[in-house]
């Protein structure tokens, strides 16, 4: 936590480590597997599920994909103007 904190000037709250793949996988990422697919695992930290307010997963992020990068704060424009 302290790492991520002072290195990344993280000040969102932090979870435990998880497993994302297999029979050990936290419920969510099987979930997102099993609904969207082998894009919805992540391969590294800060992998981002975009689900809409049906509770469908709409489209995946890499890590290297931005938080305020046009590509995600486009579709979640849509999602909620529609």
């Amino acid at each position: 936590k302290e790492f991520c904190e002072f290195n990344f000037n993280i000040n969102f709250p932090i979870t435990e480590i998880y497993q994302v793949k297999g029979d050990n996988a936290h419920p969510i990422y099987k979930w997102a597997f099993q609904n969207y697919g082998s894009t919805a695992r992540p391969k590294w930290n800060f992998h981002k599920i975009l689900i809409n307010k049906n509770g469908k997963i709409e489209d995946t992020f890499s890590s290297l994909t931005s938080p305020k990068s046009k590509k995600i704060t486009s579709q979640i424009e849509k999602l909620i103007n529609n």
